[in-house]
């Protein structure tokens, strides 16, 4: 018995090494982390805080290992030592592969790894579209190296402290097996809870910072995925978001969306013009020269901003691209967790802009470089009407990158399509080249600054322009230019180089433009100030051609002298509302400490209200639709 107790006791401690090993794996790959932790000291504590949270995995890793050792005591019969080795050997690789997963993730979305990004596994190509060779190979050479020592330690040093040989009788042996199970049981559970106390732990007990960054490397990587788990349906229980009454709620948020009868500019010299929807793949504002960003990343993008209305405070309502499209073509809110067109059941009752004008005659297409089974983009646009879906598998003789075909190649497709689309035509195109892994040719020697922590971000999205600049040059020139407008609009944003934490608004902040023949010629070159979001845009179009906007609530005329300049928006994980003035955030499960930029206590309480009401509603939407 003493065997076995030294056994748990030593195989707990080696569980404890590995996490404490890979979690400096994870600070190492983000570096640099620039403004993301304030206090130095945090980084310390970010390796302390979290052993609750690592005693509670440590336990749950302990468990199997502890039955075989058990079953080889009592049977005396190696197959049980054998399936111990392969078992922790599993587990040993298990694990090293989430925490790798996990320091990618984070890098890309400034997120702990999540049962939302393991949906992405049910599409493997994708997942091998995305990884470069290059990171392939350093995640596998960082799993052998992570592994080998751990396995060489179990087999040779852990695993033999079971080589004991009783001489007592199996019956005694299983008597002895028992007591001690149950002993180990209890101290296993009490390890799991997080402590003898009412409630179990999660993720929050390893909190201890006001910089998320912090506070995330202390969470344990394969907790957080268990944890995870236990959202049921993947929406959570009422008792997480549902703070108040729902018309309550309802009455919060009320003059953000209240609807009246106002007069407001019209931009268009048409009520029926050809709408193009150019969905910039993860672009942010911190890239985009015209809205402060880098210099001259995006020269194509400024230059067009002086012919159309150039939205400076746009924000994206998501943070992926399964939810911002939707967003934009349907406005519908997204929720932190999921994707609603993920839930196919869910899709035929959403309104899509598609559908609103099929009967006025337009066509409606929509090309991607990729492949629409990410995220079931290609059933939402299915159901929602899109009649013609062109994407990767359709241009088999173009030159293609790893998630795809590049811009510099889909773009002359574009204006292709275009061409030979009939008149009025509704068209929607998603770029590739600034997703993961970034492997494009260079359009020319521009380079993004060396302290860029995004730099082959920056570069991409430089790319993207350049061409997105050459598309607009030849579009100009066609008949049908006159009387089409163009939506350039962020699926949603993305890290960049100046590290914004997931939860700010400044992370959010995407570019959004109007541009196009059939904006009327005062309308050009104008700059709108005020606070706007991705679900604005059905409603200030179908307002600019005399059709009905009751279809979508959760949309607004940017252009109504009524409307708010206001934005709701969520992160992985929270929930943030914008104003003029400042933001103000927070965490689902969290003790509703807000994350803001504003002083004032009454309007820091205001926003938090709105933020958390909007979020409860549209959980409830999605719940019951």
């Amino acid at each position: 018995m003493k065997a076995l107790l030294k056994y748990c006791i030593t195989l707990f401690a080696t569980w404890l090494l590995l996490f404490f090993v890979n979690r400096i794996f994870f600070l190492c790959y983000q570096l640099p982390i620039g403004s993301r932790i304030i206090h130095s000291l945090d980084i310390l504590k970010s390796f302390v805080e979290g052993y609750r949270l690592e005693i509670s995995t440590a336990c749950i890793l302990l468990c199997l290992p502890l039955v075989f050792a058990l079953l080889y005591y009592v049977f005396q019969h190696k197959i049980f030592l054998r399936i111990s080795l392969i078992l922790v050997t599993s587990l040993l690789v298990l694990y090293n592969l989430t925490s790798l997963a996990d320091a990618g993730i984070y890098r890309e979305w400034n997120a702990k790894i999540n049962l939302q990004a393991l949906a992405h596994f049910k599409n493997p190509s994708e997942v091998a579209k995305t990884i470069s060779w290059h990171l392939l190979g350093v995640a596998l050479l960082a799993l052998i190296v992570f592994s080998l020592p751990f396995y060489y330690l179990y087999k040779n040093k852990i695993l033999p402290l079971l080589y004991v040989e009783s001489k007592n009788s199996i019956l005694h042996r299983s008597v002895q097996s028992f007591i001690f199970l149950a002993l180990s049981a209890g101290i296993i559970v009490i390890g799991i809870r997080g402590g003898i106390t009412n409630i179990p732990i999660n993720q929050s007990a390893a909190y201890f910072s006001n910089d998320v960054m912090a506070n995330d490397i202390a969470v344990n990587p394969l907790y957080n995925i268990l944890q995870d788990v236990t959202i049921t349906g993947v929406i959570p229980d009422t008792t997480v978001y549902k703070l108040r009454s729902n018309i309550e709620a309802q009455q919060i948020i009320a003059d953000d969306f209240y609807k009246i009868q106002d007069t407001f500019p019209l931009i268009l010299n048409t009520t029926k013009p050809n709408l193009v929807f150019i969905f910039l793949e993860s672009w942010s504002a911190d890239n985009v020269g015209v809205l402060g960003g880098v210099a001259g990343c995006t020269p194509s993008f400024d230059a067009l901003s002086q012919e159309g209305v150039l939205f400076e405070n746009a924000y994206g309502e998501a943070y992926v691209s399964d939810q911002g499209i939707p967003a934009v073509l349907s406005s519908y809110p997204s929720v932190s967790r999921l994707s609603i067109i993920n839930q196919p059941i869910k899709v035929p009752g959403m309104h899509c802009i598609s559908e609103t004008l099929l009967p006025l005659g337009y066509t409606s297409s929509f090309m991607f470089g990729g492949d629409l089974v990410y995220g079931n983009l290609r059933g939402y646009l299915l159901e929602k009407k899109f009649t013609n879906l062109l994407e990767e598998r359709d241009y088999a003789s173009l030159p293609k990158g790893k998630l795809g075909i590049h811009d510099e190649y889909l773009f002359p497709e574009l204006l292709k399509k275009l061409n030979n689309s009939q008149q009025p035509f509704l068209q929607g195109f998603f770029t590739v080249s600034t997703h993961m892994p970034y492997d494009f040719k260079p359009c020319d020697n521009w380079q993004s600054t060396k302290n860029d922590a995004e730099k082959s971000y920056t570069e991409a999205t430089h790319y993207s322009d350049y061409h997105l600049g050459k598309f607009f040059e030849d579009a100009k020139k066609q008949t049908w230019y006159k009387n089409t407008l163009f939506v350039v609009v962020a699926d949603h944003s993305h890290n960049t180089i100046k590290q914004w934490d997931a939860s700010s608004a400044m992370r959010q902040k995407i570019p959004m433009l109007f541009v196009g023949g059939a904006l009327h010629e005062n309308w050009q070159g104008k700059r709108w100030n005020k606070v706007v979001s991705q679900l604005d845009v059905n409603a200030t179009l179908l307002s600019q051609m005399n059709l009905p906007i009751t279809n979508y609530p959760w949309s607004r005329n940017i252009f109504s002298p009524s409307t708010p300049s206001t934005a709701y928006y969520v992160f992985f994980g929270g929930i943030g509302y914008i104003k003029d003035s400042g933001f103000v955030a927070v965490r689902q499960m969290s003790n509703q400490t807000p994350i803001t930029n504003l002083k004032d206590s009454v309007q820091i309480n205001n926003m938090l209200h709105k933020a958390n009401s909007f979020q409860q509603l549209v959980y409830e939407d999605v719940r019951l639709r």
